[in-house]
């Protein structure tokens, strides 16, 4: 059994008002570092979703102008931040956030943790390994790229993001289909992300008309918001291919549970991905995956065992499609799988124990 450190003082700082993976990563971190007695606050884009949902946990909140015009203030409350209150370690998600911690940082003598959740060149994580910082690369694809940066391996720890979604109990998932008028008989095979072209909307498209001459009653839903100036695209791909009753937009859900529980698995045939939320609660919720051989996928879905893994090509992803409408007993298979890895190594508790761990060595404990 692991023990848990003292009690820290940390600051988390996230530069991104979305509702994307590292913002929800970095609310629920700080919801979990607080349950466990740590003091937290939490400094944030102005206007974004968190200045009002960190307050109800009890997380003292500071929601700043960051971008543009507003970075060289920024940079100014945060050295007066960091001198007024004496923080064990500063926690920065992304890189704009990256950059404020690291200048208040060692202004003021506090180490700066920087979680890194995508592939970056920027030279920031760079600069920033030296005296006790830390780099926390979400993959060991991510790790590989810092080291490709430039970056010192001692400086670098993997901790992969977590998921409660196994914890979840079964969600009632009957009155989904009516509730997306969606035929009862049609099987559901969804994709859980931003719509855009990164997450491999459109490749998922083309892939259907295939998918639907072997397995007529398959039926796309899509779980996200629409990254802006993508909807019109994906619409009209949609509708050229004469496949507009057969792919639902469910926009920002906060049901994701039950919606999973009501598809047959999950894909996910991103360009990149470094350890993405998506794949983590769909294997939590029993669910195999297709998905691209890209990126820290490939950590996650281990080929025919928690999912498949495909080239980047409409036919590929067809193909892995249309194995898994074929094989319900593999496709159980896979998904009991899925569900036991993710309870071997990737829960909340497990995520959280590895952060404070770096927090310990940041702050020489």
């Amino acid at each position: 059994m692991s023990l848990q450190p003292r009690n820290l003082r940390i600051l988390q700082i996230i530069s991104s008002s979305a509702t994307s993976g590292a913002e929800k990563h970095a609310f629920t971190l700080a919801h979990m570092l607080k349950q466990r007695g740590h003091h937290v606050e939490m400094v944030v884009q102005e206007g974004g979703w968190m200045e009002s949902e960190l307050p109800k946990l009890g997380i003292e909140t500071h929601a700043i102008p960051m971008k543009g015009r507003d970075t060289v203030n920024a940079h100014r409350w945060m050295l007066k931040l960091v001198n007024r209150k004496r923080f064990d370690v500063i926690h920065a998600h992304l890189t704009r956030a990256t950059y404020l911690g690291f200048v208040s940082g060692w202004v003021r003598g506090v180490p700066l943790v920087s979680s890194v959740h995508v592939a970056t060149s920027d030279g920031i994580y760079r600069r920033m390994a030296r005296r006790k910082n830390r780099l926390v690369a979400v993959s060991e694809f991510v790790r590989g790229v810092l080291r490709g940066r430039g970056v010192p391996d001692q400086f670098i720890d993997v901790v992969y993001n977590g998921t409660d979604f196994g914890d979840l109990a079964e969600a009632a998932v009957a009155n989904v289909h009516d509730e997306f008028l969606i035929p009862k008989e049609r099987r559901l095979v969804g994709l859980v992300g931003r719509v855009c072209h990164e997450k491999g909307h459109m490749l998922a498209v083309q892939a259907m008309p295939s998918v639907l001459n072997r397995h007529e009653d398959t039926h796309l839903l899509f779980v996200g918001r629409f990254e802006s100036g993508f909807e019109p695209t994906i619409r009209k791909a949609v509708s050229d291919l004469g496949i507009d009753d057969r792919v639902t937009f469910t926009g920002n859900r906060a049901d994701v549970p039950r919606l999973l529980d009501a598809m047959a698995f999950s894909i996910l045939p991103s360009t990149m991905e470094a350890c993405p939320l998506a794949a983590l609660e769909s294997m939590a919720r029993s669910k195999p995956l297709v998905a691209s051989r890209v990126g820290g996928l490939a950590e996650l879905v281990v080929h025919e065992q928690t999912g498949l893994l495909v080239e980047q090509t409409p036919e590929e992803l067809a193909h892995g499609m249309a194995f898994l409408l074929e094989h319900e007993d593999e496709r159980a298979r896979m998904g009991e799988n899925a569900r036991r890895m993710i309870e071997e190594k990737f829960t909340l508790v497990q995520m959280v124990e590895r952060l404070e761990a770096v927090y310990c060595r940041a702050a020489g404990l």
